[in-house]
């Protein structure tokens, strides 16, 4: 896919199948009407204290998978 000629819904349509494993987490959509992120891996806990934040890790990892 590319070159002149290629529509904008055309590029969003072939992202929503793809996925991505960032740096933070993981890019994917659903295959519902929906297209939401699907929200696997991607929520992180902080913990404050003394006024500042500390980054505990992902969710699933710190919570055990709740």
């Amino acid at each position: 896919m590319g070159g002149a000629g290629v529509e904008p819904g055309q590029v969003a349509e072939q992202l929503f199948h793809q996925s991505y494993d960032g740096v933070a987490k993981p890019v994917r959509f659903t295959q519902d009407a929906s297209r939401m992120l699907q929200p696997e891996r991607t929520g992180f806990l902080y913990q404050v204290r003394d006024g500042a934040f500390r980054f505990l890790g992902r969710y699933d990892r710190v919570h055990g998978g709740g």
